[in-house]
């Protein structure tokens, strides 16, 4: 059974862009980890992309770096359409993860209209 670690707190519902609320410390993360991303509900025609950032300065994401990006576009429905993606340890071999002030969170850096948008982010390590 995998170890869950919210990288968001809990579903979000941001209205701008920005930082969505919440960050997981992945300093003493190992082994194998899969990055799961959940977009539970998104207006009809509208667009949001987020992008999945680390750190490794102990000023928290002044060092920021873009290691994957999601795009939706359309109506998403939550318990209907729920679009969701996964991004595995190997497809992100970039990302500073297990060392001292390492850390993840989800940027939303673009959204054509709020409110609407809902999303939820965390990483599964294997036990």
């Amino acid at each position: 059974m995998p170890l869950i670690n919210a990288i968001t707190t809990g579903v979000q519902s941001p209205t701008s862009t920005g930082a969505v609320t919440g960050s997981l410390d992945t300093s003493a993360t190992t082994g194998k980890w899969v990055i799961k991303v959940r977009i539970a509900a998104l207006g009809a025609g509208k667009t949001a992309i987020l992008a999945i950032e680390d750190t490794a300065n102990a000023s928290a994401f002044s060092d920021a770096v873009t290691q994957a990006v999601v795009q939706v576009k359309g109506l998403v429905t939550e318990g209907k359409t729920e679009k969701n993606f996964v991004f595995q340890d190997y497809e992100l071999p970039g990302l500073r993860i297990g060392a001292a002030n390492n850390k993840l969170r989800v940027n939303l850096t673009s959204i054509t209209a709020t409110p609407g948008l809902k999303v939820q982010a965390w990483l599964e390590q294997a036990s």
